[in-house]
């Protein structure tokens, strides 16, 4: 047991799926399949953490207004210092025990995840869908993970504002203005959602080779 894991976490949960039942998949943007067969289960997040047997789903939300898409800046003042200063191109976080109380963890972790960290004016999108997998391996933080990717498009009419303010910031921008200005600046995930955007704009999913 990893005491300073367990100490950092303490009695935390977190929605994993088995690391076998995903080690058939290439690393980057993958089709989305059926994860309750792989038996998605809760367990302390100590134990899930620098595990090679687990991976822990990350419900990962991309928010688009017509041809915008919203980009974030982690500020130095907010907790992650490996994500100071990295832009994202997605909101999301761990799936926790309150969010198994529902007909899915996954959707009912976005909703909370959303009214976490923005103001969408009282908007709530309905019946919102995963459509691909993030499978990064490009580093040991993001094989502890699976990102679940969500598209939601935002009305003209709903204005998107970050909730703590002296820990992000966001803006509207378009996709190749973020290539251009921002892509080094991007965590892995963001990286990998762009590359593919700018081939295709994720809508329905990604087709199964």
């Amino acid at each position: 047991m990893n005491k300073e894991l367990q100490e950092r976490y303490g009695d935390e949960q977190v929605l994993v799926i088995p690391a076998s039942s995903v080690e058939h998949l290439a690393s980057g943007l993958q089709p989305m399949f059926t994860l309750e067969k792989a038996q998605p289960r809760f367990i302390f997040r100590h134990q899930a953490e620098q595990n090679p047997e687990w991976r822990q789903l990350i419900p990962y939300i991309v928010l688009r207004q017509g041809e915008l898409l919203w980009l974030t800046r982690r500020l130095s003042t907010q907790g992650e210092s490996r994500l100071h200063n990295k832009y994202s191109l997605g909101v999301g976080g761990h799936i926790n025990p309150i969010d198994g109380q529902g007909v899915s963890p996954l959707v009912a972790a976005l909703y909370r995840e959303l009214e976490e960290e923005l103001d969408l004016g009282g908007w709530r999108p309905a019946e919102p869908q995963p459509i691909a997998l993030i499978n990064d391996l490009s580093n040991a933080v993001s094989r502890d993970h699976l990102g679940v990717v969500f598209v939601l498009d935002i009305p003209p009419q709903v204005t998107v504002a970050v909730r703590e303010r002296d820990k992000m910031e966001g803006q509207w921008i378009e996709a190749a203005v973020v290539r251009e200005l921002y892509y080094k600046q991007l965590e892995s995930w963001s990286q990998i959602v762009l590359d593919n955007w700018l081939v295709k704009p994720l809508t329905k999913g990604l087709s199964n080779p």
